[in-house]
């Protein structure tokens, strides 16, 4: 793959260098935009791209222009002059326009407004102005709608004449006089029907749509729930105002994907690819949530500080503190990642907290009898071969033996115990981040860790200076 992008890169850069408009022309004619686009994402010659723009026709370069990078795209608007731009905006949907605004300087921002076509810019402002991560916020404004009295015949005709400069013709939105959504009507079921029938036939009044302040997130669920390819964005009186379209969808789905992944690991949004984030911004986007869990493990080490005399007794058990705090944060970081991902799926609400909860019981007994049994066994063998210095307990006298099991048997009853109610843990702060309307990543991730630390540590001393130590003598 990357063998084929320098190839590309070199062979553009080529035609570029020699002038060879027809070769440039062949490129953006045979291969798709968004190759050409990763290929060249590290070319900062103003003039080269420039060139591209001059010679390719419009309808290639504006989908190209999308593309791009932001940093390219700033160089091009501001070398553009304003008919240059403009010709570059007419060919442009309004959504990619937006995308592009938001990545830059308010500068660049006026300039483009300015010189927006007045159809083109009534729609940008229009969708810079609903709220972030909304249907409203990825909509796209150019899309076919006719009258639900129109025919079969006239349709057909308008989609030939304003089918290039919609988002899609395979789904047609059907509205009455008052400019309300009553239907859809798809581009086969006009195919096959006679000339002469009317949309209010044949169209799909069973349809589904989403209204401008729905969370982008939802929509795209409603997209797989329904299979659809396009769907009609509604304001509050059921006036369409636009239409999301499928590679809209697979966008939000990339976009929410790369957050849910970066607030489960604790750090910060990644608005751009690792190579190409400054180091800085990497920096800032992750030693906040690393200090924020330094500060809040103080709880691990209060509990550490309140048993140092018992450690200090018997230094064995300080050799067994990292296993069990590493297993118990494991297992309930795996329940929480299982759990987000169902609730964020829809396979399951919060009325079903109690099934869950069931489940996880289940399955963390099992876990844990079969986690503390091989630890115990585990133990009892690096305690016998030298792995783990034992001279702490030979220094009791009596039975070494049966020491080294109650040791075991200490460690493989916090595992069992630490098992359980990580998992139950892990389980439930997902429902209760979607109680108190958080994202589930955002929260669970980093408080899981936390939480079962301390339940842990206090699990292990807590057996040590009430069952184990006193039998032992200790």
């Amino acid at each position: 793959m990357e063998d084929n992008k320098s190839v590309l890169k070199q062979w553009i850069l080529s035609a570029i260098k020699n002038r060879n408009a027809a070769e440039l022309k062949e490129i953006f004619e045979t291969i798709p935009n968004i190759d050409i686009a990763e290929a060249i994402e590290d070319v900062d010659d103003v003039k080269s791209l420039l060139y591209i723009f001059k010679v390719v026709e419009s309808e290639y370069t504006a989908e190209f222009f999308a593309e791009l990078t932001s940093d390219q795209q700033e160089l091009i608007i501001s070398a553009f002059s304003d008919k240059e731009l403009v010709d570059l905006l007419n060919e442009s949907y309004a959504d990619d326009i937006v995308d592009t605004l938001q990545e830059m300087p308010a500068n660049i921002v006026s300039r483009v407004l300015k010189t927006c076509p007045k159809d083109i810019r009534g729609d940008v402002n229009r969708l810079l102005n609903y709220k972030e991560n909304t249907a409203g916020s990825v909509m796209t404004t150019e899309y076919i709608e006719m009258k639900d009295n129109v025919t079969v015949k006239e349709a057909i005709n308008t989609i030939r004449e304003k089918g290039k400069d919609a988002e899609t013709v395979y789904t047609i939105f059907v509205r009455d006089n008052k400019r309300t959504l009553i239907g859809t009507v798809d581009l086969d079921d006009l195919i096959f029907s006679k000339d002469d029938e009317v949309l209010n036939e044949i169209m799909n009044k069973d349809f589904v749509c989403c209204n401008v302040n729905d969370d982008q997130e939802d929509v795209a669920k409603m997209f797989k729930r329904y299979d659809l390819t396009a769907m009609a964005v509604v304001n509050s009186e059921n006036k369409i105002v636009g239409i999301i379209t499928v590679d809209d969808v697979i966008d939000i789905m990339e976009q929410e994907a790369s957050e849910d992944i970066a607030h489960m690991a604790a750090i910060t949004d990644m608005e751009e690819p690792y190579l190409k984030t400054p180091i800085f911004k990497l920096v800032l986007k992750c030693f906040p949530w690393i200090l924020v869990l330094m500060v809040l493990q103080v709880f691990s080490t209060m509990i550490l500080s309140s048993f140092e005399a018992e450690i200090t007794k018997f230094a064995i058990l300080a050799v067994f503190t990292p296993l069990i705090m590493d297993a118990g944060g494991n297992s309930g970081g795996q329940t929480t990642t299982m759990i987000v991902r169902s609730l964020s799926l829809d396979e399951f609400s919060g009325k079903d907290y109690g099934k869950v909860l069931f489940k996880e019981l289940r399955v963390a007994s099992i876990i844990g009898a079969i986690v503390g049994v091989f630890a115990f066994g585990w133990l009892m063998f690096e305690m016998s071969v030298g792995i783990v210095n034992t001279d702490s307990v030979r220094s009791l006298g009596g039975n070494y033996w049966g020491h080294l099991c109650m040791i075991a048997g200490l460690v493989g009853g916090t595992l069992f115990v630490t098992m359980l109610i990580s998992r139950m843990v892990g389980c439930s702060l997902p429902f209760l981040a979607k109680l108190v309307k958080l994202d589930p990543a955002v929260m669970c991730g980093p408080i899981t860790t936390t939480m079962v630390d301390i339940v842990s540590l206090i699990t292990y001393f807590l057996l040590w200076t009430q069952i184990v130590g006193p039998i032992l003598g200790i």
